[in-house]
């Protein structure tokens, strides 16, 4: 197998990521998100489409990534203003961040 073959493999590998989250749940369930790992070109979309505005690009992310357990979106680009102005905003950081996990500097340095 090839290099780039190794690396798509180890790509492939990593599947869906699920993310729990209390504050966005029913009350007696937490929310649950589903996502797939973020690729480079994910992140250039995003900076595109936030204009380099860190913050926006946080709401990119879950309008994107953040799927239910069909695998549809949670959210539209309808809902950017309200996640925007009428969420936690340290819990949409949170869930965020997790979601961008796979390429984080976190992850970089445990390797």
């Amino acid at each position: 197998m090839s290099a780039i073959d190794n690396l798509v493999a180890h790509y492939k590998s990593k599947g869906q990521k699920l993310i729990e989250v209390p504050e966005w749940g029913d009350g007696e369930q937490p929310m649950k998100i589903f996502c797939e790992p973020i690729t480079l070109f994910d992140m250039k979309k995003f900076m595109k489409l936030a204009k380099d505005d860190e913050v926006e690009m946080l709401v990119y992310v879950l309008i994107y990534k953040a799927l239910d357990e069909n695998g549809d979106k949670y959210f539209t680009i309808e809902h950017k203003q309200k996640l925007l102005n009428d969420v936690d905003s340290s819990v949409l950081v949170r869930v965020a961040t997790e979601i961008m996990g796979n390429i984080s500097q976190g992850d970089m340095q445990k390797k």
